[in-house]
């Protein structure tokens, strides 16, 4: 569904977000923007976009979700 742009923006997003760990959470690219799953509250949520598209939050998604397992 999304091409290897987004998927590189995506990839860009979560490193900015610090979420590399593998467990913290995870961006998700999809066709109207970016989804973030994070296992709990962020600080950071003030970014609500991204290289021009919407950013969407999932706070306190369980830890499979966040995962992405």
């Amino acid at each position: 569904m999304t091409d290897s742009y987004m998927q590189d923006q995506a990839e860009a997003l979560a490193q900015h977000l610090r979420l590399t760990d593998g467990k913290t959470g995870h961006v998700e690219a999809t066709a109207d923007g970016f989804v973030v799953h994070i296992r709990k509250r962020w600080p950071g949520k003030q970014i609500t976009s991204w290289d021009g598209m919407p950013v969407e939050w999932h706070e306190n998604v369980g830890t499979n979700k966040a995962a992405n397992r």
